[in-house]
C-alpha cells in the first residue's frame, strides 16, 4: 500500500472517529434519560409523552425536550402540556439539574409547585399556567434567586402576592394574571433594576398601587380587572418605554391631565375607573396613528378631545361616559353634554 493511500485512509478513519465522539457527545444523557423516563412514569405514561421512547434520543425526538448541544449536552428545557389526568407536578423534574427553562400547562396539574424546584440552580424560566395549581404563591420560590422570569397565570392560586419575592433581584418578567388572589400589591418593585414586563390582571388586588412601581420601566404592565384606588400617575412618565398600559377596571382616582406618556405607548386602557381631569394634547403625538388603540371610557375626564396623530382614528366609544369630554369624535364643545 502506498504511503499516500495509507494517509488518506487514517485520515478518514480520524474524521469518523471524530464524528462519532460529536454524534455520542450530543446525544442524550444517560442520566436525564433516565430523570425523564421517571416524569414519565410519575405522570402515568400520558399520551402527550408517548414520543419519549428510550430507543431514539431525547435531545432530538423526545416531545417538549431541548439539550444544550453547545456546551453541557444536557437537557436544559422542559415542556410538559396536554396532561389530562389531574395529577400533581412531577417532584422528579428536579432530577434534571440543567434545566434553565420549564414549561408547565396547559394540564391538569393539581396541588402546589414542588419543593424540590430548590435544587435547580440554573433556572431562569417557570411558567406553570393554564393549570388546576391551588393554594398560594410559595415562598421558597423566592430562593430560586436565577429566575428572571416567572409566570403563574390562569390558574387558581389565593392569597396575597409574598414581599419575599423582592429576593428576585434579576427577575424581569412576572406574569400572576387570572388567579384569586388578593390583597395589596407589595411595595417590592426597587429591587428590580431590569423589569420589563409585569401582569397582574384579573385577580382581587384591592389597596393603592406602591410607589416603587413607578421605577421600573416595564414595556408591558397590566394592572386591570381588580380593585385597586387612588393614584396610578407614578405609572406614566415621557421617559418610560411602555408600549402597553391597561389599568381598566378598578376604582382609580387621579388627574390625567398631569401625567406625560411614552413616545413608544401604542396601547392605552384606562377605562371604567374614576380618572378625572383633562385629556394631554401629547396624548396626540404617541404611538402610530394606525395601530394605536385607547380606552378612556367611564371616567370623570372633562375638556376638548385632542385631534390629529395617534388620536385620528380613535372613535367616539373611546371617550364614552364621561363627565364633559367634547369635540370631535364626540359633539363639539359648543353643544357640551355627558355622556
Amino acid at each position: 500500500m502506498h504511503s499516500s493511500t495509507i494517509f488518506q485512509f487514517c485520515f478518514l478513519l480520524q474524521l469518523f472517529a471524530t464524528a462519532l465522539s460529536a454524534s455520542s457527545s450530543q446525544r442524550c444523557h444517560p442520566d436525564d434519560q433516565k430523570a425523564l423516563l421517571q416524569i414519565k412514569k410519575d405522570l402515568n405514561n400520558p399520551t402527550a409523552l408517548s414520543s419519549w421512547q428510550t430507543t431514539t434520543d431525547c435531545c432530538r425526538h423526545w416531545k417538549g425536550i431541548q439539550c444544550d448541544r453547545a456546551k453541557t449536552h444536557r437537557v436544559n428545557f422542559l415542556t410538559l402540556d396536554h396532561i389530562e389526568d389531574p395529577l400533581p407536578i412531577p417532584a422528579s423534574i428536579a432530577t434534571l439539574p440543567y434545566l434553565n427553562t420549564i414549561q408547565l400547562g396547559p394540564a391538569n396539574f393539581t396541588g402546589p409547585i414542588p419543593r424540590s424546584l430548590l435544587s435547580l440552580t440554573n433556572l431562569n424560566y417557570l411558567q406553570v399556567t393554564s393549570t388546576l395549581l391551588s393554594g398560594t404563591i410559595p415562598e421558597f420560590l423566592s430562593q430560586i434567586t436565577t429566575l428572571t422570569d416567572l409566570d403563574l397565570s390562569f390558574n387558581h392560586l389565593s392569597g396575597e402576592i409574598p414581599t419575599s419575592l423582592s429576593r428576585l433581584s434579576h427577575l424581569e418578567s412576572l406574569n400572576l394574571g387570572f388567579n384569586k388572589l388578593s390583597g395589596p400589591i407589595p411595595d417590592i418593585f426597587n429591587s428590580f433594576p431590569n423589569f420589563t414586563f409585569l401582569w397582574l390582571s384579573s385577580n382581587q388586588l384591592s389597596g393603592k398601587i406602591p410607589k416603587s412601581m413607578g421605577n421600573i420601566n416595564a414595556v408591558y404592565l397590566n394592572l386591570d380587572h381588580n380593585k385597586l384606588e387612588g393614584d396610578a400617575s407614578m405609572l406614566f412618565g415621557s421617559k418610560k418605554n411602555t408600549s402597553t398600559l391597561n389599568l381598566s377596571h378598578n376604582k382609580l382616582a387621579f388627574d390625567l391631565g398631569k401625567v406625560e406618556f411614552s413616545n413608544d405607548l401604542g396601547s392605552l386602557d384606562l377605562s371604567h375607573n374614576e380618572i378625572y381631569g383633562n385629556i394631554p394634547e401629547q396624548l396626540a403625538t404617541v404611538g402610530d396613528m394606525i395601530s394605536f388603540t385607547l380606552d378612556l371610557s367611564y371616567n370623570n375626564l372633562c375638556g376638548k378631545i385632542p385631534t390629529g396623530g395617534a388620536l385620528a382614528n380613535i372613535g367616539a366609544s373611546a371617550y364614552a361616559h364621561n363627565k364633559c369630554l367634547c369635540g370631535s369624535p364626540l359633539p363639539s364643545c359648543t353643544r357640551r353634554r355627558s355622556f
